[in-house]
């Protein structure tokens, strides 16, 4: 990953060549009281990679910085028990997707290498109706 979505630039979609980016204003981007935010995707968390959930290790990079205001990620501090079973207070980080608008900016952070403890994927993106995390029951 090179980078992320700045929340707060539009610039992608002014220069797309191909079109495949929408061109929007900052507040179809950003979203306000009328409008929802433009939406890329959603965060979702490997527990098996993430320090707080799988080594009983404290880290918030990825709620540090979740540019969202409310924050998507959030967290709930819990008590970890390491290797020689002693208890460790952790914050472990949820996303919470209503909130998340795919932006990238926790996985470019977190520290974990090679393959990231929070990654973005299309789902929830704003393009597509079926690409959501909970479709609608579709009536016969």
């Amino acid at each position: 990953m090179i980078g992320y979505c700045e929340p707060t630039c539009t610039l992608c979609g002014q220069v797309c060549p191909t079109g495949a980016i929408d061109e929007l204003t900052l507040r179809e981007k950003v979203g306000d009281d009328e409008t929802p935010p433009n939406r890329i995707g959603t965060a979702f968390l490997d527990r098996g990679r993430c320090l707080p959930w799988a080594m009983a290790t404290p880290c918030i990079v990825c709620e540090e910085w979740c540019p969202t205001s409310p924050k998507a990620i959030y967290l709930l501090e819990e008590n970890a028990v390491d290797r020689l079973g002693n208890d460790v207070a952790v914050k472990r980080p949820h996303v919470d997707p209503a909130l998340c608008t795919g932006c990238g900016a926790c996985e470019f952070a977190c520290p974990v290498w090679d393959r990231k403890a929070i990654y973005i994927t299309s789902v929830g993106e704003s393009r597509s109706e079926l690409n959501q995390i909970l479709l609608e029951r579709q009536r016969a």
